[in-house]
């Protein structure tokens, strides 16, 4: 969407307005920046000016996030870093084909490829051999610097949980869509039938296609549910459902705040999954995104404003 409708720089729009703060946009709402009583502070796309360089550098990295973590013995998804032939101060003269496979060996197929920086789920393989693998790599060292393996994992489900310091102030979880089986239909043309009831858009349909490979020809018992795609972004046809069972939220909000504290971040989107009844990190994004979440939930507009506002107050606070 044009910046300028973004759900971010309406909020900000009212928050300055009654917070007497001024607002100047750059760079098609890209910039946002705050002033008041003399003092300033920005918001660059999602990146509020209240992290730290560092921090929001090392939430950036996959692999790095993934180390810091662990050192911190907090559970997490491991990411294995490789960098682009160029840098070839930093990569063995050995390359990194065989140190792929020597990783594909010890952890099995399939395995998850993806940028080692970047958010939305773009850009991201699941590859089932050697030849796929080869192909992902060269397909993304066409414009990254460097990218990470991971071994694919069955999640049962994906959180997110968004902390600013010490609080929890948001926890849902990313439900992927859903086909239901009439007995008739193929897995293709319920899948297009999603497409049909715009819950999917046509690129949506295109990955979650290209995800199911030879399985679009199989007919689903009636009744039969089966979940559409592998991945469980907002931005791939998953829909946020906010977690009301308090027990769990604690369990999301602990760890949640030791991954915080693991690199120093204050505002941050941190991403855990469960996998056979266990939590584990994914990721943390520095830069805190709820565009999907108020589009599914627009009676949580306050909500979701009331956070912003809470990181604004914070900003300059700190300033």
């Amino acid at each position: 969407m044009p910046n300028g409708e973004r759900v971010l720089v309406s909020l900000l729009r009212e928050i300055a307005a009654e917070g007497g703060y001024s607002l100047a946009s750059f760079s098609h709402n890209w910039i946002l920046r705050l002033e008041k009583e003399g003092r300033s502070q920005h918001i660059f796309g999602y990146n509020f000016e209240i992290n730290s360089a560092t921090a929001r550098m090392m939430a950036a990295d996959k692999a790095a996030t993934a180390d810091l973590l662990s050192n911190a013995k907090v559970p997490n998804v491991e990411h294995k870093l490789f960098l682009h032939p160029k840098l070839a101060t930093y990569v063995s003269s050995a390359g990194n084909w065989d140190a792929m496979q020597a990783y594909a060996q010890k952890k099995g197929f399939p395995l998850v490829i993806k940028p080692n920086e970047g958010t939305g789920g773009e850009d991201i393989y699941k590859v089932d051999n050697p030849l796929e693998l080869e192909q992902s790599v060269l397909a993304l060292f066409e414009s990254q610097r460097a990218i990470s393996l991971s071994p694919f994992i069955n999640i049962e489900q994906e959180y997110r949980v968004i902390v600013l310091d010490m609080e929890n102030l948001l926890i849902y979880a990313k439900k992927r869509p859903q086909i239901v089986g009439d007995g008739q239909a193929s897995v293709f043309e319920l899948i297009e039938g999603l497409h049909q009831e715009s819950q999917l858009s046509q690129g949506q349909v295109s990955r979650i296609i290209d995800s199911y490979k030879g399985a679009l020809r199989q007919v689903p018992e009636d009744g039969q549910e089966l979940v559409v795609g592998w991945k469980h972004n907002l931005g791939e046809g998953s829909k946020p459902l906010i977690v009301e069972d308090e027990a769990l939220a604690a369990k999301l909000g602990k760890l949640a705040q030791s991954a915080r504290k693991a690199i120093n971040v204050r505002f941050a989107s941190i991403d855990i999954v469960e996998v056979a009844g266990k939590l584990s990190v994914l990721e943390i994004n520095a830069g805190v995104m709820m565009e999907y979440f108020t589009e599914h939930f627009p009676d949580q507009r306050a909500k979701v404003k009331a956070i912003y506002a809470k990181a604004v107050a914070e900003m300059f606070a700190a300033s």
